[in-house]
């Protein structure tokens, strides 16, 4: 029988590593599913993936994990947690989002949506990183930039991607990248998508995330 405070514990304390962390992400992944058989069914679980999508485990298990920093302090008053009460978290969570018929996931996160006070002058001061492990931010964010990806590629045009690699290659990392247009014809397209991408990702999107790390992403995945 399996004690689950000691992998709580050192993910509150920020103790995991890297390996120990995709671990306990596919533990969580697998109560989650457990929590769907033994209480739910099918039909119900088939609601989560339309609204989620293919990873709606994955996407439980982040949410699962803010609960649990939310439930930290009794966590830790428990000298042993069983893997029936984290199914116990997942049934109530589930619950959740059917009794708000999925309102909260129609909604996309955004991190300052994150905070777990319930106190407005405590919100004002707090910070995600205060709040979660920096593993989970970093991951959080990771997932946030593959879905950025992911957006863009189905909304941008061969044409489009490749005046966003010309321009992210040649004025954002300097490098004489082999542009299929002259430079003029390049600025004339770039300030065409522009809007576009605004329209996409928004105005506040690098308040979310890295720049730096998003144009290394476009590079990669991208040009």
């Amino acid at each position: 029988m399996k004690n689950y405070k000691p992998i709580l514990e050192k993910f509150f304390k920020n103790q995991l590593s890297s390996p120990e962390y995709k671990t306990f992400l596919t533990n969580l992944k697998r109560i989650i599913k457990k929590a769907f058989d033994g209480h739910f069914n099918r039909h119900i679980e088939s609601l989560f993936a339309k609204y989620y999508g293919p990873d709606y485990l994955k996407a439980l298990s982040h949410e699962l994990l803010l609960k649990l920093i939310d439930k930290k302090n009794t966590i830790l008053n428990h000298t042993f947690i069983h893997e029936n009460y984290l199914i116990s978290v997942v049934v109530n969570l589930i619950y959740y989002h059917l009794s708000s018929d999925f309102k909260t996931v129609e909604k996309e996160t955004n991190f300052e949506d994150l905070y777990l006070s319930k106190d407005p002058e405590e919100e004002e001061n707090l910070k995600l990183e205060e709040v979660l492990p920096k593993l989970t931010v970093d991951h959080l964010e990771s997932l946030r930039l593959l879905h950025i990806i992911e957006v863009l590629k189905q909304h941008l045009t061969p044409k489009e991607i490749e005046t966003l690699c010309c321009y992210v290659l040649n004025y954002i990392y300097k490098q004489e990248a082999e542009c299929k247009v002259n430079k003029n014809v390049l600025y004339k397209r770039w300030e065409r998508l522009k809007p576009k991408l605004r329209a996409i990702l928004g105005y506040e999107i690098f308040e979310e995330i890295s720049p730096y790390k998003l144009f290394e992403l476009i590079k990669s995945e991208l040009c």
